[in-house]
């Protein structure tokens, strides 16, 4: 019996291979069948390939799947929007806006979204675009409407109209993530404008600061950092928006740092991704008038590795040397325990917390920032589809550290965070933003042209892979 069991094995082997080196030439002839993609590597039950060349883009900030079945990319650093075809990797341009204020930090044109009946025949056929710009010197942000036209079979944006001008910017926390939502109002991040850091050190976080009733007559909108705001479609304030101690503004929600991603599901549930400081990224579910704590709170109000050490408070701030790991003593600082909120409420996922003894100036990175426990979250989508399995619902949320997605199953209340986060598509390059197919089996993620990253072999690199591309992993149901 042994000898004969060996045999059984044997040939069950020999079998197992056989079926490997078939799938392998199978996957060779496909690569040789599709000339237009160029097929880099397989991840898991994912293909991965590109969409037209490296480099193929500038800078690329958000990337849509527009109703023509073309990828629409607004491109930071040019102010263009450029129009993609996925299949052939074709580019060719939809508009270029002068005024984008030139390429300084984190400004440019940043988001962009559809309206829903776009290409549906009831005259709704609008882009909404929003980008920075200057006026007398400094720096602000617009947010402009266009309607999409089309000419023979080449569209265009037309006939720009202005909703909201001298919105907050700087060249540092812009946000400027942009969704229409199934309200039909215009939802759009602000962010701090990178203040109490760095060179804007003196600068203090408004997050928290409501504008009163005069500034708001007056159109002085810049209590609007660290935002959400919600937008009617000709730029008001709607009547439905909430009172935040006692002032109706545009203002949503409020006490954010950096988010960069925002994303409706289907039943409206409004989700956001936020840029931590040393650790603490945050995915969150954003409710009308509620506080997400910003500067007191990163993450959860656990008091752990986070002070808020205010630098503008310091009558000298200007003459100290800004440090991200010592507060001191002349600063004012206080702990999460140390602020208390009604509204305040917590993220549903923090990537990552971690307790206050952790070492923040690790070296194995190469760069300490690549070293601390966050991710920056860059983006994100919802995923409801059932293309594939157990994956609706969903929320898929992108990284510049590490080049990789992160996919975050809600459970049916879509109010909970249900598993750990699976880790996908992982490449060395920066991922700036993602779209889905329709058949919601494609996935299109347009990277950085440049920036740090987390090095596949280890430690930290400016060697990106794929700068400036469109990256597409096609799912491969081989169960």
């Amino acid at each position: 019996m042994p000898k004969r069991s060996s045999v059984i094995f044997s040939r069950n082997l020999d079998l197992k291979i056989n079926k490997q080196i078939l799938s392998l030439l199978n996957r060779i002839l496909l690569i040789w069948l599709i000339p237009s993609a160029v097929v880099l590597a397989a991840t898991d039950d994912f293909q991965r390939s590109q969409v037209g060349p490296v480099g193929l883009l500038k800078d690329p900030w958000e990337i849509l799947y527009a109703p023509n079945g073309k990828l629409w990319i607004t491109e930071r650093s040019k102010g263009e929007v450029s129009e993609v075809d996925p299949k052939s990797g074709a580019k060719r341009k939809l508009l270029k806006i002068e005024e984008v204020y030139p390429f300084v930090g984190q400004a440019g044109l940043l988001g962009m979204d559809c309206h829903p009946n776009l290409g549906k025949g009831l005259n709704e056929d609008w882009v909404y675009l929003t980008y920075t710009y200057q006026s007398g010197g400094i720096p602000f942000q617009k947010l402009v409407r266009y309607r999409y036209e089309n000419l023979n079979g080449l569209g265009q944006f037309v006939d720009p109209k202005i909703l909201l001008e001298n919105l907050p910017s700087s060249n540092d926390h812009i946000s400027g993530r942009l969704k229409v939502g199934p309200d039909k109002k215009i939802y759009l991040t602000i962010g701090d404008m990178g203040a109490n850091q760095f060179g804007n050190k003196c600068k203090p976080i408004e997050s928290q600061r409501i504008p009163n009733p005069e500034e708001i007559q007056q159109e002085d909108w810049s209590a609007y950092k660290g935002k959400i705001l919600r937008i009617n479609p000709d730029g008001s304030v709607p009547i439905d928006n909430p009172l935040i101690s006692g002032i109706q503004s545009h203002i949503y929600s409020y006490g954010h740092r950096n988010a960069q991603g925002l994303a409706f599901s289907k039943n409206g549930y409004l989700f956001s991704s936020e840029h931590g400081p040393k650790s603490d990224d945050e995915v969150n579910l954003i409710e009308a008038g509620m506080n997400y704590g910003w500067p007191h709170i990163a993450g959860k109000q656990d008091n752990q590795a986070y002070t808020y050490c205010n630098w503008s408070s310091h009558p000298s701030c200007e003459i100290l040397k800004f440090s991200d790991y010592f507060c001191p003593k002349s600063i004012s600082s206080d702990t999460e325990f140390d602020w208390d909120h009604p509204n305040f409420k917590a993220p549903l996922q923090t990537l990552f917390t971690v307790n206050s003894d952790y070492n923040f100036r690790q070296q194995s990175c190469g760069h300490e920032f690549i070293c601390w426990p966050t991710v920056a979250t860059s983006s994100l989508e919802a995923y409801e589809l059932d293309s594939i399995p157990n994956w609706s619902t969903s929320l898929l949320v992108l990284s510049l550290k590490y080049g990789q997605l992160y996919r975050l199953k809600l459970d049916n209340s879509l109010s909970q965070i249900e598993e750990k986060p699976d880790l996908l598509f992982r490449t060395q390059n920066r991922y700036r933003d993602i779209a889905i197919h329709p058949d919601g089996k494609i996935f299109y993620i347009v990277t950085d042209s440049e920036g740090l990253t987390k090095a596949i072999k280890g430690g930290s690199s400016k060697d990106l892979h794929h700068p400036g591309t469109i990256l597409q992993f096609s799912y491969q149901d081989t169960h």
